[in-house]
């Protein structure tokens, strides 16, 4: 059976078509648990202000399990002391890297070399600057979240098409590590394909300051090295992105088996817009999702809130750890939870509702 249903994620409206090949039953016990904001991943302990620092990232610990120090951490909340930032480090000839509100990176990007470096958080750097409507515009800070700027977007009814899963990511940190949606349409899924223009403070000279801002326009070979940068070439103040008018989408999840995932791949990824494919090899079988812009003439209102992005308390993560320890040991638990997570997930139509209501019979034949 294929049920049809309007869902509405943000800024972008969806049209869900979702054709499922088996139906499962499972039960489960929901505990209810009190969260608090995320914490800062700098935590300074020096007499000075925002001196004697740690950073981490927003999973508590990097891969290696070490701890990342740093002399200072500063926080401008102006492109004018950002500047000043940079030039104050360059000056002391300080090593320094950027900080984001959530430092979400699993690698130690984050981490300057040695203790007497400096990290420069955008998180106060969070503004939306100017957005031209006629133009399809927006130039914002470069600590603005992804949240923000879909939420901003929307009020003028415009639109970033391809952007990452989670939200909680910044528009300069996403720049910076090459995030991406799923497309292989267009100008393609990363974001820095939209960018046209970009502002960055870098070192400078002496008779510069000790600090420079490079404005990077489309048509400049530079933007295109900046946009990747990994931070290295300076930290980004402003960026402006070029939009689309918002949209709706068209979304059929299909469940096949993956004897022929090798061939389907490309061609299935060339064929629809937001082509996105979830493989599950210990159960042999495939999620596509056939995803595709419709006109925004369709009505309803749905959303998508998957339990994999949301907060989730340190306790039930603990617990999380040592189930997981547990199969290590015993080697037959991993598949079993495997299939649980999968049938979960059916059960709850993968966080999809519409109108407010999750869609139960979504699954049936």
């Amino acid at each position: 059976m294929t049920q049809s249903l309007i869902l509405h994620q943000n800024n972008t409206l969806f049209s869900w078509n979702i054709s499922i090949t088996k139906t499962s039953i499972i039960f489960l016990t929901f505990c209810v648990v009190c969260c608090i904001s995320a914490v800062d991943p700098i935590q300074c302990n020096g007499e000075v202000n925002n001196t004697n620092c740690t950073i981490t990232n927003s999973y508590g610990a990097f891969p290696d399990r070490s701890i990342c120090r740093l002399a200072e951490a500063v926080y401008p909340t102006t492109e004018a002391e950002l500047i000043s930032a940079v030039a104050k480090a360059t000056m002391a000839k300080r090593k320094m890297k950027v900080g984001t509100q959530y430092s979400h990176s699993i690698p130690k990007l984050v981490c300057p070399d040695g203790d007497d470096g400096v990290v420069i958080s955008t998180k106060y750097l969070n503004r939306t600057l100017n957005i031209n409507v006629s133009a399809m515009t927006m130039t914002v800070e470069s600590g603005v979240t992804l949240r923000q700027l879909i939420d901003e977007a929307a009020k003028a009814e415009l639109a970033l098409p391809y952007t990452p899963y989670w939200w909680g990511l910044t528009v300069g940190g996403m720049l910076a590590t090459g995030a991406h949606g799923s497309s292989l349409w267009g100008l393609g899924s990363q974001v820095h394909d939209y960018v046209i223009q970009l502002r960055m403070a870098s070192p400078g000279t002496a008779d510069e300051g000790f600090a420079k801002v490079r404005n990077l326009e489309s048509g400049n070979s530079d933007l295109e090295a900046a946009k990747v940068s990994l931070g290295v070439l300076g930290v980004i103040s402003q960026v402006t992105l070029k939009l689309q008018p918002m949209f709706k989408r068209s979304i059929t999840y299909i469940i096949k088996n993956d004897s022929d995932l090798g061939d389907e791949a490309v061609s299935f990824g060339r064929l629809h817009e937001f082509a996105d494919i979830t493989w599950y090899p210990s159960q042999k079988w495939v999620i596509y999702r056939v995803d595709n812009r419709v006109s925004s003439n369709m009505s309803g209102n749905g959303l998508i809130d998957f339990p994999g992005f949301r907060s989730v308390s340190a306790l039930v993560l603990a617990a999380l750890r040592t189930v997981e320890e547990t199969q290590e040991f015993l080697g037959t638990g991993k598949c079993i939870i495997g299939k649980l997570t999968t049938y979960a997930l059916r059960t709850m139509a993968h966080a999809l509702t519409n109108d407010g209501t999750v869609v139960n019979d979504i699954y049936k034949y």
